[in-house]
């Protein structure tokens, strides 16, 4: 099976006041708007060094990352989290998380946005 199909996972161009608008959809609203926030090649590759980071880590240890519009996103081994509200996260780490994916998923969904947003196609 195919991650991107899996998650529904489509890539489109939208031009709102002249400006092309790079978008994601996929089965969910969570996953998309993270997504969204890496607009640039620069933080697409940031991510990615942070998956990296976090493969490279024991099994029971996590990365936490903030995003710029204070999303957080916490990526172990295994697992991958995205909280909307960080201000709750930070009152109680153990709330339960708007999505969460298999990390293997999150890097294949972020390398095929770092794509997207590099030349307009999913290929990888």
């Amino acid at each position: 099976m195919n991650t991107l199909t899996d998650y529904k996972v489509t890539f489109g161009i939208k031009k709102i006041h002249g400006f092309n608008i790079k978008f994601m959809h996929s089965i969910s609203y969570s996953l998309d708007s993270i997504i969204a926030t890496f607009r640039s090649i620069i933080g697409c590759d940031h991510l990615l060094e942070v998956i990296n980071l976090s493969s490279n880590v024991s099994q029971q240890g996590e990365t936490v990352y903030t995003t710029q519009s204070l999303q957080i996103i916490t990526i172990s081994y295994t697992l991958t989290k995205i909280y909307h509200d960080m201000e709750a996260y930070d009152l109680n780490p153990n709330i339960t998380p708007d999505y969460s994916l298999p990390t293997a998923d999150f890097k294949e969904i972020v390398k095929a946005w770092r794509n997207f947003v590099t030349n307009g196609s999913s290929g990888y």
